[in-house]
């Protein structure tokens, strides 16, 4: 599990990879430099201002889901997800039924 020690914003020297979405971060953009240790080894990693931002707001990352690539991962199985196409409501293994303006689930 990655520990989380340290994040502060810089302005990178150089091009970097974004930990969370893979994608460059390119010289003299302001980014979060977090240092983390993950099984005793200490680890550092750049990312982009948005991406932390998106770490931070969604639960899905805290603990073990909180790694190299977690934000492109993430992205591609919501896209999974949209693209489930479900042709009958026979199909579901539920009822939707509503009563009082609110919505129940029946087995």
């Amino acid at each position: 599990m990655l520990e989380i020690r340290n994040k502060k914003m810089v302005i990178t020297r150089k091009a970097h990879e974004c930990f969370g979405c893979l994608e460059e971060i390119e010289k003299g953009k302001s980014v979060v430099y977090v240092s983390a240790k993950e099984d005793e080894q200490h680890k550092s990693f750049h990312l982009h201002e948005e991406c932390n931002k998106t770490i931070s707001r969604d639960q899905w990352f805290a603990g073990s889901s909180l790694y190299r690539g977690c934000i492109k991962d993430a992205l591609k199985t919501s896209e999974q997800l949209r693209s489930i196409n479900i042709s009958s409501i026979d199909e579901l293994p539920f009822v939707m039924t509503k009563s009082n303006d609110k919505v129940r689930y029946r087995h």
